[in-house]
């Protein structure tokens, strides 16, 4: 029989859209596995990156907040003891007020000397002996030899202080102040008591003795203190 008399029911099987079907088009190739919630869930926007890790309160608990400005805060969980409030301890104290100290009394001779605080340190500790080793002065103004070895060597270049050599040992080497060395620390002084003047006259009368009293009480107690110490007492 001819192709054109062919019944209309047998048309379609030539004809049948065998390559635009569902399985190009279908939901195989735009499902889940492609852009569903697999690509776009919790793994990629969930709570997981914006949950408490990362914005949550573990961040703006106490342990940021409570201590620095002194304001009040609650207790840590798990531990019976109060945040520690940085503004009521003492030695985060003291040691806040002698850098402030220090700073401030270095603008007054910094200025006037062209001198760095270890060098200060060195002239200073060279008025209370005639005669003095460079470990001698690192020991009593705490700091490290080297420091103190380059501060010895600025002040020898600008004529202030001069090298003795241990006849005996030459490996002992002492220093002195030269007159022009004595000279600036006899101004040097002078700046550091009227600065010593101007923050007594904040406190009374017999606060500033008092204070170094206490200051020997607390260097005693540290001295007594054994090097190591049980990290829960």
């Amino acid at each position: 029989m001819p192709k054109e008399n062919l019944p209309k029911e047998d048309i379609p099987v030539t004809q049948e859209p065998v390559n635009q079907g569902p399985v190009n088009q279908g939901p195989v190739n735009q499902g889940p596995e492609d852009q569903g919630p697999e690509d776009q869930g919790p793994e990629d926007q969930g709570p997981e990156d914006q949950g408490p890790e990362d914005q949550g309160p573990v961040d703006q608990g106490p342990v940021d907040q409570g201590f620095v400005e002194g304001r009040a805060a609650k207790a840590m969980p798990g531990s019976d003891m109060p945040p520690l409030l940085l503004d009521g301890f003492l030695p985060y104290r003291t040691a806040r007020l002698a850098t402030a100290l220090s700073r401030r009394l270095a603008e007054r001779y910094e200025a006037r000397f062209e001198i760095s605080v270890a060098e200060w340190r060195v002239i200073v500790h060279l008025t209370q002996e005639s005669e003095i080793s460079i470990r001698d002065i690192y020991t009593r103004v705490d700091m490290d030899r080297a420091r103190v070895t380059r501060a010895v060597q600025r002040l020898q270049a600008r004529g202030l202080v001069s090298k003795l050599v241990n006849e005996s040992d030459r490996r002992l080497i002492r220093l002195a102040l030269t007159d022009s060395g004595r000279q600036m620390a006899n101004e040097i002084a002078g700046i550091a008591a009227r600065f010593e003047a101007e923050l007594l006259a904040a406190v009374p009368a017999t606060a500033g003795e008092a204070l170094l009293t206490h200051f020997d009480a607390l260097e005693t107690a540290l001295a007594d203190m054994p090097d190591k110490l049980d990290a829960n007492r």
